[in-house]
């Protein structure tokens, strides 16, 4: 009887383990119930297959209750030819299960309708000002909460924060010490920034600078990750280096994008106006206006590439621009800028090719809509999840 029991409360956390209600201590119960025996662990994943709701929906509406007893009760007919007690365990407990599932399968799919109108309530917003800013002390303020501010540094550099640009006022460095700040920009925002020496910073959304309060006397130097258009201003006594990933970026006054993910390989720069030395290591390469320069992390040697440099900082000016790019890359970038994921069904989909140019403060299916109209890919949306399919 004991037996009986336990089964039937495995029974119970597995039709329970389908609509999502198990508390953890259920969810570790049925994880020692699975590893306890390969046999468990068999019958478990053959209840888990048969989960898909086309499958489940159409074994309710065909079920025959008057057969299904008949089926049981021959089950644990008396006159059966003797059955090991393993076998006959396991064999009640598939009976009980399959009974506790078939009294779970309407909730599950009146559960899945009430889902259902909730998940299509849900819309998926593009990205927005917002960012986090350290200042030296560890101190962090979020930006967008604040519409209108102005902050006092321990130097006696102030902060003016509007409608989502950060702005430092020039002044005097500290030579003893010189102040550090850091902005961070979350997944689904965007941000400007100001420096002291009047030099304009736009970070796109999963990007991040760090940069002294007032620049010393002979160089202005800051780091970054993500992606972050430079407009830097002129001087030629003081040259402005961008370190990142172990390249480092040199200009005296011009305009720039670089693209550094965390999760990427490459360090890409794209120059608009003037020029910049890059280097790594002890190889160094200078480009022109409309040029490209790539190196990714294991290489030396930088890659440069003639581009309409342009396209590639239109997502400062509100614009998704790709030409050619893998949906992969395109898909990437959709996940930061409206902070949703992304699974592809079948990978052989990640490098097929689009070009395309849209707002990206539009709704994110107008993107998807364009890319599906080729008739390479499909998409579903659930709540904050695309699903690519082909």
């Amino acid at each position: 009887m004991e037996n009986l029991n336990t089964e039937y409360k495995i029974a119970q956390l597995i039709s329970r383990e389908l609509i999502d209600e198990l508390t953890t201590e259920e969810v570790q119960l049925l994880e020692n119930w699975k590893e306890s025996s390969v046999d468990n662990k068999n019958l478990y994943e053959q209840i888990k297959r048969g989960e898909k709701r086309k499958i489940r929906n159409a074994y309710v509406q065909s079920l025959d209750k008057k057969t299904a007893w008949i089926k049981i009760k021959e089950e644990i007919k008396p006159e059966r030819k003797v059955i090991r007690l393993k076998e006959w365990s396991l064999r009640i407990a598939a009976v009980l299960i399959i009974g506790v599932l078939i009294a779970s399968l309407y909730h599950i799919s009146t559960r899945d309708i009430e889902i259902g109108q909730e998940l299509a309530e849900i819309k998926i917003e593009p990205g927005s000002s917002k960012a986090v800013l350290q200042l030296h002390n560890g101190r962090t303020i979020q930006l967008e909460n604040v519409k209108s501010d102005s902050i006092l540094e321990k130097d006696g550099t102030l902060i003016s924060n509007q409608k989502g640009k950060l702005a430092y006022a020039s002044g005097q460095a500290n030579h003893e010490r010189i102040l550090y700040n850091q902005v961070k920009v979350p997944v689904g925002g965007e941000y400007q920034l100001t420096l002291a020496d009047g030099t304009r910073v736009w970070l796109n959304s999963d990007s991040e600078i760090k940069y002294p309060v007032q620049f010393s006397e002979d160089k202005r130097k800051v780091w970054v990750a993500g992606e972050v258009y430079f407009d830097v201003a002129h001087n030629k006594q003081k040259p402005f280096i961008v370190d990142v990933k172990d390249v480092e970026i040199e200009v005296l006054g011009t305009e720039f994008n670089v693209e550094a993910y965390h999760d990427q390989n490459t360090v890409t720069t794209s120059l608009v106006e003037g020029s910049v030395k890059l280097s790594k290591n002890n190889e160094s390469v200078i480009i022109k206006p409309n040029q490209q320069a790539i190196i990714s992390k294991h290489e030396i040697q930088f890659a440069v590439r003639d581009v309409d440099a342009r396209k590639y900082a239109l997502w400062k000016d509100g614009v998704f621009y790709f030409k050619e790019a893998s949906l992969g890359t395109i898909m990437e970038k959709l996940e930061r800028w409206y902070d949703v994921k992304v699974f592809f069904m079948n990978q052989s989909v990640i490098n097929k090719r689009f070009s395309v140019e849209v707002k990206r403060y539009e709704d994110i299916n107008e993107i998807l809509d364009i890319i599906s109209r080729t008739g390479k890919v499909n998409f579903e949306i659930k709540s904050n999840i695309i699903t690519v399919k082909n």
